[in-house]
């Protein structure tokens, strides 16, 4: 709200139209796969910040979470660069590392290699939908199941 109300004092904006647009976005917009929630019990989460700044964001959001245990299910395109990133992935975790279906997909095991030099632990799958019902089938209704790493692991679960 407060964006908003700075933004009208400097364009011609109107104010009553944005406050009724904003609740609604997802809805108005069809913008899928930031903080979506796919289940509950145990609560399950896809984001599709895919760099160091946007994973950063996510990542610090998921410690506010209450959970019994944490299961991420990622995957990431080959051509990044991911030591930054997966630096910042807690070890705590179980991980479920999975290629995204698209020619760009980061192998899985090429993934837990990598994430291992981390301290990031847990097994290989075939796909993400595999990786996701490993993750559902292990959690418990107190634990959160989390999605991500590129767009296309996110877009493979929605």
């Amino acid at each position: 709200m407060y964006a908003i109300k700075v933004l009208a004092g400097m364009i011609d904006i109107h104010t009553d139209k944005l406050t009724e647009f904003f609740p609604h976005l997802k809805q108005s917009t069809v913008y899928l796969g930031r903080w979506q929630v796919l289940g509950n019990k145990p609560t399950i989460i896809a984001d599709s910040a895919h760099n160091e700044g946007g994973l950063r964001i996510v990542l610090n959001e998921i410690k506010k979470q209450p959970f019994r245990k944490l299961h991420m299910v990622i995957g990431f395109v080959n051509d990044k660069s991911l030591n930054q990133v997966l630096s910042l992935f807690p070890d705590t975790a179980t991980y479920y590392f999975a290629k995204a279906n698209i020619p760009r997909g980061l192998d899985a095991q090429i993934l837990a290699d990598q994430a291992g030099l981390h301290g990031l632990k847990g097994r290989t799958y075939k796909s993400v939908k595999t990786a996701l019902a490993a993750a559902r089938k292990k959690a418990t209704e107190e634990d959160f199941i989390f999605i991500g790493g590129s767009i296309f692991v996110v877009a493979e679960v929605l």
